[in-house]
This record gives structure tokens, sequence and C-alpha cells, in this order.
């Protein structure tokens, strides 16, 4: 489940860490802001990687074509049995070190993006893992002869589905308690069941915008990275390190509503796109309208990002 270490932390944990933050004398939250130019950015793991210069962005690059061996494409250990999050980690690594998008002009970042979504592939199914594995070491086999830009193109798409599909299905009764806790502490925020509700809500339908959005699928990448690296350092943590637990589990979180907001973002910037030199007809601003964020939904998460970075500041 994408947020099981939830149930580790029960509500009354959540309600004592939110008196914390109120006790703190800081003044009440304005959610007044007419456009969404915020973007909450939660403190990552220590041990997370941190963003990638171009240089070693082309670097990875010529590292995968150097190589045919699968593991090596990945980056990953050649092991009888590589858990799910550990490959999703280091696809969503390579593919970002390599996208075609970031290098338009460079026909080699394409090959290396088909190469990985290949590794990928493979890798990810036990079957043909298995068939891999078992392979003569000097055995001479393709993998990347029908590899095509719209099969790698599909990898891509395919995994974050996946990575939200596991949100989605997973513990999102916790989120709730959390947002009541927050909503029942902090009343300048004027959240409320209704409020909770349209958030829980933009969150849901985060999937089904991912399936028709190309700009969406690009903009997510990187913070579902994030996700990734928060799950990763949250399995290591001892268990019963509750301070540890918590404040991953809301910079999670925090991520977690951000998400809606990058996809905001990433439509904006697409109808700007679409309507560079052409004056926009009321059909294209009812469309807009009816695809982005309600205003309301945007300051309500603005508020909510403030009062878990005061909870996160209080776990140090």
């Amino acid at each position: 489940m994408f947020f099981n270490f939830y149930s580790h932390l029960p509500s009354s944990f959540w309600r004592i860490q939110s008196e914390i933050c109120a006790r703190q004398g800081e003044q009440a939250i304005s959610i007044s802001s007419e456009r969404v130019d915020w973007l909450p950015r939660p403190r990552s793991p220590e041990h997370a990687s941190s963003p990638s210069s171009p240089e070693n962005n082309t670097s990875e690059i010529h590292q995968v074509l150097s190589s045919d061996d699968l593991y090596h494409i990945l980056g990953v250990p050649r092991a009888p049995a590589i858990d799910r999050l550990t490959l999703r980690r280091a696809y969503l690594a390579r593919s970002k070190a390599c996208h075609p998008d970031k290098f338009p002009d460079n026909p080699d970042a394409t090959h290396a993006f088909q190469k990985v979504s290949i590794a990928y592939d493979v890798l990810s199914k036990p079957s043909s893992k298995r068939a891999y594995d078992s392979r003569p070491t000097h055995a001479q086999h393709d993998f990347f002869a029908s590899g095509t830009e719209n099969h790698a193109d599909e990898t891509f798409k395919g995994v974050l589905i996946s990575i939200i599909s596991d949100f989605l299905d997973g513990d999102l009764e916790m989120i709730h308690t959390l947002l009541r806790v927050i909503s029942d502490l902090n009343p300048s925020l004027k959240l409320g069941d209704d409020g909770i509700n349209s958030v829980l809500s933009v969150l849901q339908r985060i999937r089904e915008r991912i399936l028709t959005c190309r700009a969406c699928i690009i903009a997510l990448h990187t913070e579902l990275a994030r996700v990734l690296e928060l799950q990763s350092a949250f399995r290591q943590l001892p268990y019963f390190d509750i301070t540890g637990r918590s404040r991953l589990t809301i910079q999670l979180t925090r991520i977690t509503l951000f998400l809606p907001v990058t996809l905001e973002k990433a439509i904006q910037e697409q109808q700007n796109d679409s309507y560079s030199g052409e004056q926009p007809t009321n059909h294209d601003r009812n469309n807009d309208k009816a695809a982005l964020l309600p205003k309301r939904v945007v300051l309500l998460i603005r508020g909510i990002d403030v009062v878990l970075d005061r909870m996160e500041r209080v776990l140090g």
C-alpha cells in the first residue's frame, strides 16, 4: 500500500503535533492569493540524491548506450530478485536523466530512453527476468531491436500511472484523519468537511488527468521520483523511530498535496503555449476553467501546507 506506514501513527499523535504547532505563536494563516504562484517544498531525506547537472545527465546517456547489460542500463545490481520499489526508483532516475524532452535535438537521448524502458520491461516481469538471467553470459540477443519511441513512452506513462494508482488504492483515510486534525486546530483555514472532500477528490482525479495529458506526465516525473525516495528512506528507519517516521509521513503528505498543483501549473503553461500569438476564444476559456483546479482548492492546499511545514519543523 502506498501509504501503509500511516497505520503506525494514530490520530492522537497528529492531534498532539498540531497542538504543538498551534502554540508556536505564529500569525493566522492567510489564503488570499489570487494565483497559483506557490509551490510547497518539503525537505528531502538527507540521503536523497540531488538534481543532476547537464553534464551528469549526458554522462548517464553515454553510460546507458555503452552497455547492453540490462542491470547496468538501469543501474541496479544483478540479483535473483529485485523489489518493485528499487526497480521503479532506478527507472525514474535513469529515464529522467535521458528523457528526449530534455534533449530534443539529441538522438542519443532518445535511444538511451528506449533502452532504459526495455530494460525495465524485462527486469520488472518475473518470467522475462528469469529468461534473461538464465542466458549464458556470452549469448547474443538484441533485446533492443524492436524498441520504439512509442513503446518507451507507454512504459514511462505506465510506471507513473502505477505509482499514482498505488496511492489512490492505498490508505487515503489516514490523510483524511490528518486533514481533520489540521482543520479542527486551525479554524482560520476554514477547511471543514467540504474542503477536505474537495482536496481528496482532486487527488483522486490525478490518474484520470495523466491518461490524457502528456505535459502532466512530464511534470509529475520529478515529484513521483521524490515520493519513491521517501518511501525508500522510510523502509530504512527502525520500527520504533516514531519521530523519523512522522517526519517522512509529513513530507510525503506535502508532496502528495503538491501533485495537483504541479498539474495545474503544467496545464497553464501548455495553454499559454497554445495561445501564443493567438487570442483565445470563449470556448477555449470555458474549457480552461473546467480543466484547472478550483481556486479555493488551491488556496486550501496552500494553507494545509503551511501547517504541515510547521509540524515538520517541530519534529526537526
